[in-house]
């Protein structure tokens, strides 16, 4: 049976595009968020993240990188900063803040406290925008669902200068003019070129000893590794990373269809394999999971290919 392919709508995550879409909306350019997450290239490419501890996996790439290759495709002034300390970081928010409302991060979601389960989501990196800075807390949009809601400085703070990955704390998104609407033709150009380099990328080992193992070959070892273990701790997967991987598969599907329709159809399979590791990671059915990432390597594979053509 042909499943169809039908546009998604519901809880999405993607919550650095969506942070930056809030900003640019209130200067007056709005975009579709699918889109802007295609353009940044974050849908192309997989990472598995292999420290011996955990299972972290994804379809994606480095996100604040993504963000600063999605503003210059669209030829925005912008700077992506980090502050020593938080004092300095506060100044430059507010100096942000006059000019409109700031996207920050990426940050700890562990100190969110309006997130009722805010403890168990340590460690978790995410971006929001900030509207105002008051004397003992800042108003925030949070993508995640929390429209206008007040963040008690501290915990702000302690959330803000907690560096997850990016080299930067205290990361704040000032946003400039507009220098030119690029064409069309321009956009899809520069995302094709941002999507073949991620997936041009090479297994590397971290200072600390981690591997980052990308595409086919992270698919295939990440199965490896499951077949090793026989109650695995899945860890994100089951309630982000698999989610956010179909998200990615789909929405690269829709952007790619009218000029790649084959590597569309090839992406859309892989969407319904995330589906199917969403599926059987949530009923514990370790057994499958081994199989399903050897047949999304193969179309991993099949997808680079047609997106070389």
């Amino acid at each position: 049976m042909t499943i169809p392919m039908v546009p998604f709508e519901g809880h999405m995550s993607y919550c650095l595009t969506r942070s930056l879409a809030m900003v640019l909306a209130y200067r007056g350019h709005t975009y579709a968020v699918p889109w802007l997450e295609c353009v940044s290239g974050e849908p192309f490419g997989f990472a598995y993240i292999r420290d011996k501890r955990r299972f972290f996996a994804i379809n994606g790439y480095v996100y604040h990188e993504a963000g600063q290759h999605l503003l210059r495709t669209l030829n925005f002034d912008f700077t992506f900063s980090g502050s020593p300390d938080q004092g300095a970081a506060l100044d430059a928010l507010r100096a942000a803040l006059a000019d409109g409302p700031v996207a920050v991060g990426m940050l700890d979601m562990g100190y969110l406290t309006y997130f009722p389960d805010h403890a168990m989501l340590r460690g978790a990196d995410h971006a929001i925008v900030v509207l105002a800075l008051q004397p003992d807390c800042v108003i925030v949009h949070d993508p995640a669902g929390f429209a206008a809601v007040p963040l008690p400085l501290d915990d702000f703070c302690a959330a803000w200068q907690r560096d997850i990955y990016t080299g930067k704390p205290f990361g704040l998104w000032r946003i400039g003019a507009q220098t030119r609407p690029p064409t069309d033709a321009e956009v899809w150009a520069r995302t094709l070129a941002r999507a073949r380099a991620n997936f041009a990328l090479t297994t590397e080992t971290l200072p600390d000893g981690t591997v980052i193992l990308y595409g086919p070959e992270g698919m295939r070892t990440l199965a490896e590794d499951f077949r090793a273990v026989a109650t695995p701790e899945l860890g994100s997967l089951p309630f982000f990373n698999w989610r956010v991987s179909a998200q990615r598969c789909l929405d690269s599907a829709f952007y790619i269809r009218d000029r790649l329709p084959v590597a569309a159809a090839i992406r859309w399979e892989e969407c319904q394999l995330y589906g199917m590791l969403q599926q059987a990671s949530s009923a514990r059915n370790y057994a499958v999971l081994p199989e399903l990432l050897e047949r999304l390597a193969e179309q991993e594979t099949n997808f680079i290919a047609a997106l070389n053509e």
